[in-house]
């Protein structure tokens, strides 16, 4: 918070930018006593004005094919999609194993009814989050369902998580639209990061630290290594 403070002072702006729900990155960005700005979640596809509290991008696609292909490839596919501010509206067996806000249970005909600016289609996983390798089983499923490039953007997590959004809209784009608002250049911006979600935001910045945690993959992609997170890198 007081390194954060700081590069502020110096008149640096600073932008939260993750691939965790809206409501999370808001929260975090509060956290980190960053009252004016902007935080990019969702992979890019929601962007939200701190100052204004209120949506400021958004980036929506149609769920119906991403869910009938993942249910082709495996039925027993649990989802989830974030709408709004209220938290993950959620099928029946969507494994609520980790602290979020959550809104309500639904069918999966109510979960195609909507555009959304992410779903999340889940998978049983014996890979624990956090271990920094993608789920086998989680990118044999997306493989499986063979998303269209050209209609969506997919991430694939650690524990049995895949993330389906918008085409073309990564972290990349969300910090490039960030760093316009600021008529800062992908030259001059520095991005922290320590998952294959950052890769795209990565190859974009000008100056990449990679955290200790990272996979190898990550790191070697980075400019800069900083110790990890439990160091306070």
């Amino acid at each position: 918070i007081d390194a954060i403070r700081a590069v502020r002072d110096a008149g640096v702006p600073v932008a939260v930018v993750t691939g965790r729900a809206v409501w999370g990155a808001v929260r975090t960005a509060d956290d980190l006593g960053l009252d004016l700005g902007y935080a990019s979640s969702s992979h890019g596809a929601c962007e939200y004005d701190l100052s204004l509290r209120e949506f400021s991008h958004r980036e929506s696609v149609d769920a119906r094919t991403a869910v009938e292909r993942f249910l082709a490839a495996d039925e027993t596919v649990e989802f989830a999609v974030e709408w709004d501010l209220e938290g993950w509206y959620h099928t029946k067996g969507f494994k609520r194993d980790f602290h979020a806000r959550w809104a309500d249970e639904i069918t999966v005909d109510d979960l195609m009814s909507r555009p959304t600016g992410r779903l999340v289609a889940r998978v049983a996983s014996d890979n624990p989050y956090g271990v920094g390798s993608r789920c086998p089983r989680a990118m044999s499923r997306a493989a499986a369902a063979g998303l269209d490039t050209a209609d969506y953007h997919v991430e694939v997590g650690f524990n049995g998580w895949i993330d389906v959004g918008p085409p073309g809209v990564s972290k990349a784009s969300g910090v490039a639209r960030i760093a316009d608002y600021y008529g800062v250049s992908s030259s001059d911006t520095v991005v922290f990061g320590d998952a294959h979600n950052d890769l795209t935001m990565f190859e974009w910045a000008g100056y990449a630290v990679a955290m200790g945690q990272a996979a190898p993959e990550v790191r070697a992609a980075a400019d800069e290594v900083a110790p990890s997170v439990w160091e306070d890198g």
